[in-house]
């Protein structure tokens, strides 16, 4: 069976630079490659300073072909208007050819940042949350008719039709749930529950095979009460550094995390959870969550140079992984080193 590898374009904004130059070059090489399924984008309106996720995605679209494009995640969903919401993915659906796949979750109920991002919209986290449940209701009526009516305590639309309309009838859209280790049971099945009820698919952070494992045992066992059968996507994001030694891919990998570092995770900790080392390494690491039950790694750049991770990767590690062709892609112009 083949483990589908994505790549996570980093979206941070970096003021006076070329940087924006660098995140489309990277997306498309990885359409270049054919061992990629496809790029993702990350999300926020004010909590973070990424670019914005439709303006991004909207870009790649002008500039990729094959790849499929989506968000990971789209965590201001409950922030916005959903049939705003509806008629920019329609249209983005519309433009790439159908290549769209909308990754939804409810953000972060805690930390500074994401409290003042939901003040700026008037909304305490679990009204978030219900607005973004209502709001993939809309989706999922919106991406299967051609004309609707929706009515919900948020929403009184009454025979509406999106022009364009979606390519993908209905448009796929997984769930994240990432609950902690030490989540109650009757709280992991909470939220286990909404994938099942909500999700085409389930994206999971930073968890060993075995933590993937049993999640994904409950998971299983909740869409069979709920009668859900067919295709379901079991998708892992990952952090990525890959270098010829350990030595080098650990100091990149340690440098860059101390940036990013928000959740008080150490290093030593990180490791557990990631692609880390030689390319023999975050193969081997991907392999065994493949083996744990995921179909799909979205692969994060924990680097200084996502474009080189980009490259390496392609040319690396790709070839070494379950279903990959048997030839290693060739390097492309102007991505990496």
């Amino acid at each position: 069976m083949t483990l589908r590898p994505s790549f996570v374009l980093p979206g941070t904004v970096h003021p006076g630079t070329d940087r924006q130059r660098t995140l489309l070059e990277i997306a498309e090489h990885l359409d270049e490659v054919s061992g990629w399924h496809a790029v993702f984008v990350p999300d926020t309106i004010l909590a973070l300073r990424f670019y914005e996720s439709t303006v991004l995605l909207a870009a790649l679209a002008a500039r990729t072909r094959r790849i499929r494009l989506g968000v990971a995640c789209l965590s201001t969903l409950g922030l916005r208007q959903p049939l705003v919401v509806a008629q920019q993915w329609a249209a983005l659906d519309d433009l790439s050819g159908g290549r769209m796949t909308l990754i939804a979750c409810p953000g972060n109920r805690t930390g500074a940042k994401h409290e003042r991002e939901r003040a700026a919209f008037g909304l305490e986290y679990d009204e978030k949350v219900e607005r973004m449940l209502d709001a993939l209701d809309l989706l999922r009526v919106a991406s299967t008719n051609d004309r609707f009516s929706y009515h919900s305590p948020y929403l009184d639309l009454e025979d509406v039709e999106l022009t364009p309309g979606f390519r993908q009838r209905p448009l796929p859209i997984w769930m994240v749930a990432n609950p902690s280790p030490l989540a109650a049971d009757d709280g992991l099945r909470r939220v286990l529950d909404r994938v099942a009820r909500y999700g085409d698919g389930w994206l999971t952070y930073q968890v060993t095979p075995d933590l993937l494992e049993r999640r994904l045992a409950v998971l299983q066992e909740l869409r069979a009460a709920r009668g859900a059968g067919g295709p379901f996507p079991v998708a892992v994001q990952v952090n990525l550094c890959v270098a010829p030694t350990r030595e080098e891919a650990f100091t990149d990998a340690a440098a860059a995390w101390d940036l990013q570092n928000t959740r008080g995770l150490s290093f030593a900790q990180l490791l557990s959870t990631s692609a880390i080392g030689t390319p023999e390494d975050c193969a081997a690491f991907l392999e065994s969550l493949h083996a744990a039950g995921a179909t799909d790694v979205l692969l994060h750049p924990l680097s200084a140079d996502p474009a080189t991770q980009a490259r390496r990767a392609s040319r690396d590690v790709l070839p070494l992984l379950p279903g990959a062709p048997l030839h290693a892609p060739g390097p492309t112009a102007g991505v990496g080193r």
